[in-house]
């Protein structure tokens, strides 16, 4: 019973927010590293830009930050003493790749594709730039076509993702296919009988 309810579990299919956070997290990879190797043990981060995921971007970057032991001033505004690390959300999205089955009568599967482009500029207390660095991340995986509409998430993510291809193949010749391919298999099972 309990590897039942691990199977189920494990085989729960992440919403795309959830896939646009593993490729965010992916572009992240490293930048707490690299604000230790400029010496910069505490940050205020601001966001540029009108990206209207701008608050999914800010909250990520301030968990990774401070699990990467980097002080994160939080506020309205930063004090004087504090570098501030400016946060550019050039692209952050989940888009859908090649539609298709794996067998003729297979269950109908999509491609997931979830980038995430950053610009980073980091500023001293003065305001000049001492660093700039553009990161990516990418994660994908290939889901049931019924999964993908479900794993869109609220009407409030529409930034994210865009609308599922239009529905391929099917239409009037794919129940022909399969009731031909059924029809077969029957004759055959019954013709090698009568032998």
């Amino acid at each position: 019973m309990h590897a039942i309810l691990m199977t189920a579990v494990l085989a729960v299919v992440p919403t795309n927010m959830e896939l646009a956070e593993d490729a965010l997290e992916a572009a992240l990879q490293g930048l707490a590293e690299h604000l230790e190797a400029l010496e910069v043990d505490r940050v205020y981060v601001e966001m540029e830009g009108e990206h209207p995921g701008n608050w999914f971007v800010r909250q990520t970057v301030l968990s990774v930050l401070r699990e990467g032991g980097i002080g994160v001033v939080d506020g309205e505004s930063r004090p004087d003493s504090v570098p501030v690390l400016r946060v550019r959300p050039m692209e952050i999205r989940v888009e859908y790749g090649n539609v298709g089955r794996s067998w003729v009568i297979g269950t109908k599967k999509v491609d997931r594709i979830a980038e995430c482009e950053l610009m980073f500029t980091l500023l001293d207390r003065d305001g000049a730039v001492l660093d700039n660095l553009r990161t990516g991340g990418r994660r994908n995986d290939r889901v049931s076509w019924s999964e993908a509409e479900t794993a869109k998430g609220s009407g409030e993510w529409d930034w994210l993702s865009e609308d599922l291809p239009e529905d391929v193949g099917g239409g009037i010749l794919e129940p022909v296919v399969v009731t031909g391919i059924v029809a077969s298999l029957i004759y055959l099972f019954y013709s090698s009988r009568a032998e």
